[in-house]
């Protein structure tokens, strides 16, 4: 029974080493645990706190662009109104440059006088000479008049 009682006594000696090792080894691991923990939740403020400066850098960004926006809207339609009031004052232009001075014939419209049309034939053919005693002068814009 000593045999037995002394294999017994050496089997609960070394489950209690056994035992005690993995507890050791468990509280180590758990230690390490605490470590990771303890990092992550520093690692995860930090994102919070990332994330919080975000969203108000991020409605920030929001007003700014809303203020951009209605400026640009506001420009659009000044630069709108300003190309309008362009195209008016063109056409009035246009309108003035096409019309003639009061007193001032309208040679676009009107048919020219007896006095310039005879100023605008040939020279020859103007006095009842033969035509080809003379070179007959080009009529029309930019020709030399007659007599000159």
């Amino acid at each position: 029974m000593n045999t037995i009682k002394a294999l017994f006594s050496n089997l609960l000696f070394i489950l209690v080493l056994v035992m005690g090792a993995a507890l050791f080894l468990g509280n180590r691991m758990l230690d390490s645990r605490i470590t990771e923990l303890a990092t992550a939740n520093g690692t995860i403020n930090t994102l919070q706190n990332a994330n919080d400066q975000q969203a108000t850098e991020l409605k920030t960004l929001q007003r700014q662009e809303k203020g951009l926006r209605q400026l640009l809207n506001q420009q659009n339609a000044a630069l709108a109104e300003l190309d309008q009031q362009n195209r008016k004052t063109a056409d009035e232009l246009q309108e003035a440059l096409a019309t003639p001075p009061m007193g001032r014939p309208n040679c676009a419209r009107e048919p020219l006088p007896v006095g310039a049309l005879r100023l605008l034939q040939p020279t020859g053919a103007a006095r009842g000479d033969h035509p080809g005693d003379h070179t007959t002068a080009a009529g029309g814009a930019g020709a030399a008049l007659p007599g000159t």
